[in-house]
């Protein structure tokens, strides 16, 4: 009969449950990843950094991986993953990614990482309610009230978007009245 080493059998035992997670592990050590496809990837230059967006999340290079960040607010991209979510606050149409939040620039065409909006409170609010009138389709829509808030904030002085305490009464009635104006005259109904 032949004598078994009971220790020699649990220690390979061991090692074999184990080792599916060391081969699942990143290298690298905690919080490095394996780079994603190049492919998959978008390489920004910003203010003398690299960085890397990738599938709606933001890395920095170190060595041959990737660290993820919090991105820094004025990084650009041409593209959100699909998964991306439209979300109004006040008149401002935000994208959110990832935990990121992003505004339109339609100059450049490009979306800019921007920091997470101040919510303001029911009375500091100076959205107004506009119902589509023409049949405008959601695009259009976003559209319209992104060019009318960017006329409104040229016509009061005021951008709630990038308030961080409230103006005067005036001025925020005046950048309410400018964004009804503009919105009434492409073709919205106004309450």
């Amino acid at each position: 009969m032949h004598k078994r080493n009971v220790w020699t059998e649990i220690t390979a035992l061991l090692l074999l449950g184990l080792s599916p997670l060391v081969i699942a592990a990143p290298p690298g050590g905690p919080g490095m990843h394996a780079p994603p496809p190049a492919a998959m990837q978008q390489r920004i230059p910003y203010q003398g950094e690299e960085y890397v967006f990738s599938e709606g999340r933001w890395y920095r290079p170190h060595g041959t991986q990737l660290r993820p960040i919090v991105a820094p607010p004025g990084l650009r991209v041409r593209t959100l993953p699909g998964d991306a979510r439209e979300i109004w606050i006040g008149s401002v149409l935000y994208h959110l990614a990832a935990g990121t939040y992003y505004l339109w620039r339609a100059e450049s065409r490009e979306y800019e990482v921007v920091s997470p909006p101040v919510v303001a409170s029911q009375a500091t609010r100076y959205d107004v309610i506009a119902y589509p009138a023409r049949g405008q389709n959601e695009e259009q829509q976003g559209r319209d009230r992104y060019e009318c808030h960017r006329w409104a904030v040229t016509q009061s002085g005021f951008d709630p978007a990038a308030a961080s305490t409230a103006p005067s009464a005036e001025v925020g009635g005046l950048y309410q009245r400018a964004l009804g104006a503009c919105l009434s005259g492409r073709g919205y109904s106004i309450n």
